[in-house]
Parts: structure tokens; sequence; C-alpha cells
């Protein structure tokens, strides 16, 4: 797939911007997790290994397309929780190709 970089770029930072935000958000949220019962305080903490893992993606996408990464230094794995495991980026970067 063949690409402009400055536009993969810019889309990819304001994912990571509004994703930012989202982590705050959570953060706060845990913040007050007393006020909480313990299901939904389990699933704030789900969604938040969750974004974290979507935000390291779209840093390591970044910092690919920058040139900051090597294809050898993108994570074939993640394991936001610690008990699963789901595909990186590193695949999908094999097949990127910047114009």
């Amino acid at each position: 797939m063949e690409v402009n970089r400055e536009e993969y770029i810019q889309k990819h930072s304001m994912s990571l911007l509004k994703m930012s935000r989202q982590k705050k958000n959570i953060k706060n949220r845990l913040l007050k997790s007393e006020q909480m019962s313990v299901k939904s305080c389990g699933r704030l903490n789900a969604e938040y290994s969750f974004l974290l893992m979507e935000i390291n993606k779209t840093e390591e996408r970044i910092g690919f397309a920058l040139g900051f990464l090597s294809l050898s230094e993108l994570r074939a794995i993640y394991e936001p929780t610690g008990w699963q495991k789901y595909e990186g980026i590193k695949g999908e970067m094999e097949n990127l190709k910047f114009e």
C-alpha cells in the first residue's frame, strides 16, 4: 500500500491527540474509583489498558514514518493485560510504502 508520508503522520498524530485526551479522562475517572462498583472499575481499567496499547501502536507508527524506528524495532505482539496477546503493527508496516 502506497501512502503520502506527511498525510500518514498527520492522520496518526491527530489520532494520538484524541487518544491522549481519552487517556486523561479515563485516568481522572480511575482516581475516583472508590465511587464505582468493582465491575465498573474493572471495565474502566480494561478500557485504559487497551487505550494504552492503541497509543503505543500509534506512537510506533509515527516513529516508523518519521524514520526514528526501524522495522526490527517494532513490536510483533502486544499484551495489554498480561494474559491477552494482540498482533502488533510490524506486519502492517512491512506492507506500507511511502510516496
